[in-house]
Order: C-alpha cells, then sequence, then structure tokens
C-alpha cells in the first residue's frame, strides 16, 4: 500500500493532501459503530519529518533542484551513511523525494529508491509572530522581494532545519509545503498552551489542528482517520474523550444520514493547554468521501467529571477535504 502523509488541514476549510513520506507502524483500529477492520502495518503520518540514510551500492547519490535525472541539475552528491530529513512536498514527485541535507547545508530533490527511513525528525518547532503582514520564506539568506517563495503569518508554525545562521534559519513551512530561510527574529516558542475554561466541553479541535488517515489494507472502501484535539481547561487534565465523525460526498450530501455519525472514545491524558491525536476511526465508503467532519463529543477528566454537548456547535466541527 502507497503511504499517505496528510499535511495541513484547518477546521471548516482546508486540504488534506498526499505526500511522499515513507514510515511504517502498526496501527489497530476498533470502533463500536461497526467492530474491529482488521490492520496491517502501514504508513500514517502527517506534519511530521522524518530522517532517512542515503544507501548506495557505489559512488554517490545526487542531490538535485529538480526530480529528474539531469547531469545538469546536480547541487550535491551524498553518500552511504549520510542523513537527510525528508520534507513532504504537495505534488507529485515522480519518484524523488524532497531533502535537506545537514552535511551540505542544502535542500533539493534525492531518488527515493535510494534513502531509507530512520526515524522521526525531532527538530524543534517556532511560531512565527509578526506585528503586521507576514514573515517572508526566501530562497536565498537576504532581504529581497525577489527571492520570496512563501508568505506566513501570525501563528503558523515552522521546524527548524539550522539555525547555525546567526539572521536566516532554514526551516520547513508545514503550511506552504516547502523549506526556506525566514529571519530568526520573528520566530518564539511553539510550546504556550493554549486555554479557554468558558467552553461546555473543554476539550475539542483546534485552530489549524492536524489529521491522519489511511486506506485500510484488504478493505479498499474503508478510510482510518485520527485528529487533533486540545483540552483548553486550565487546571484539569482529561483521561478520555469520545470523537464523532461523519463524511460527504463530492456533492455535499451527508453519506451515512441526517443524523448517523461513527463515535470512538480515545482513553489518554492530556493536560492543560496540550494537545493530542485522537485513536483511529474507521469509517466505510471510502470511494464517495470528499470532505470529513470530526468533533469532540464528551470529554471525561481525572477528578471524575464528565462533560457532554447534546448537539455539537457547528463551530465545535473540524472539517477536511480527502483529495
Amino acid at each position: 500500500m502507497k503511504n499517505k502523509v496528510i499535511n495541513r488541514a484547518k477546521p471548516g476549510h482546508g486540504k488534506l493532501r498526499i505526500g511522499a513520506a515513507r514510515v511504517m507502524l502498526t496501527v489497530i483500529v476498533m470502533t463500536a459503530a461497526f467492530g474491529a477492520v482488521p490492520q496491517k502495518a502501514s504508513a500514517v503520518i502527517y506534519n511530521l519529518l522524518f530522517t532517512c540514510t542515503v544507501k548506495v551500492e557505489k559512488g554517490y547519490l545526487a542531490l538535485r533542484t529538480a526530480p529528474k535525472y539531469d547531469k545538469k541539475n546536480e547541487i550535491g552528491k551524498l553518500y552511504t551513511g549520510d542523513t537527510v530529513v525528508e520534507c513532504p512536498t504537495n505534488r507529485d514527485d515522480n519518484g524523488y523525494c524532497y531533502v535537506y541535507s545537514p552535511k551540505l547545508h542544502k535542500h533539493g530533490y534525492v531518488n527515493a529508491d535510494y534513502i531509507e527511513y530512520k526515524g522521526e525528525y525531532d527538530g524543534r518547532r517556532m511560531s512565527v509572530k509578526v506585528e503586521t503582514g507576514y514573515l517572508a520564506l526566501r530562497n536565498a539568506k537576504a532581504f529581497k522581494k525577489s527571492n520570496e517563495i512563501g508568505k506566513l503569518y501570525t501563528g503558523e508554525e515552522v521546524i527548524i532545519l539550522d539555525d547555525s545562521d546567526p539572521d536566516y534559519w532554514t526551516v520547513y513551512a508545514p503550511t506552504l509545503y516547502k523549506t526556506g530561510y525566514v529571519n530568526c527574529d520573528y520566530l518564539v516558542s511553539s510550546l504556550s498552551p493554549i486555554t479557554d475554561d468558558t467552553r461546555e466541553v473543554p476539550v475539542g479541535i483546534a485552530k489549524n489542528s492536524r489529521g491522519e488517515y489511511q486506506q485500510v489494507d484488504g478493505y479498499p472502501d474503508y478510510l482510518s482517520i485520527r485528529i487533533q484535539v486540545t483540552n483548553y481547561s486550565s487546571y484539569k487534565t482529561a483521561r478520555e474523550f469520545d470523537v464523532i465523525v461523519y463524511a460527504e460526498d463530492m456533492w455535499g450530501r451527508k453519506i451515512y444520514g441526517d443524523n448517523t455519525y461513527y463515535r470512538s472514545t480515545t482513553v489518554k491524558n492530556i493536560k492543560p493547554g496540550e494537545t493530542v491525536y485522537s485513536d483511529f476511526i474507521t469509517i466505510p465508503d471510502r470511494s464517495r468521501i470528499r470532505k470529513v467532519y470530526a468533533a469532540v463529543k464528551r470529554a471525561v477528566f481525572t477528578d471524575g467529571t464528565i462533560r457532554e454537548y447534546e448537539d455539537v456547535p457547528l463551530d465545535g466541527y473540524g472539517r477536511w477535504e480527502i483529495e
């Protein structure tokens, strides 16, 4: 099964796109709505970068400016044992992966057949903070209008690839699916908790929440999906929560009926202000699904209190488009 990567999705809008990152993990999905669906080891990672190791029989692996074999587009040489960081794009790169090479301090394309998955990249995440306007993502370490390749706004996250330069750091921007340089003076820590004790159910889907999905091996018309949820309480730890999911087809019609959704309980501690992934929920009719909606229906806290919506408000749902 080809690996699936969900990049960024925002509640109410955004898309889930397929990328090229490869990592194997075992997922076991059980939903009370329709029982167990057998799962095999499969790949599903969203918005994470991976370290990979170069492996060639002889010679070198070329780092290239374009995803094609051409002597003219070589910008570096990588050898067996060298490490690269794989950075997902939102396009089909014809068997090539876009990577950052810490050794060469360069980013470019490599033939995916000659790199092997090593592990998750543990680089820092930082958030953009500008007073007005945007922070430019650039293809060179210089302040020029002509080298801008993207715009980043306050609150958007980047993943740090290289912070050795005193002014411009090399980053991967998940919202843009691009790697480039930003002025580090406009980056701040992403660790500040988010709290809101006024919510009826203080566990929910945050703005810019992420999602991951995969098709189910052996069951081509099923889809497994999980989403990020945030504990907005400033003082209570949640110990479990229920996520509900429904889907629409390409014409915006609810696939399972107006009052039908799939529900799954995740048992996992979430500290105040913390964000975690739900367990995977498996839903049918993959071939018809174009949009998936998810919300937190109920939350149970470690002090024994239970908070549940009778009807989840419209702004409690996140929406993702499946391409």
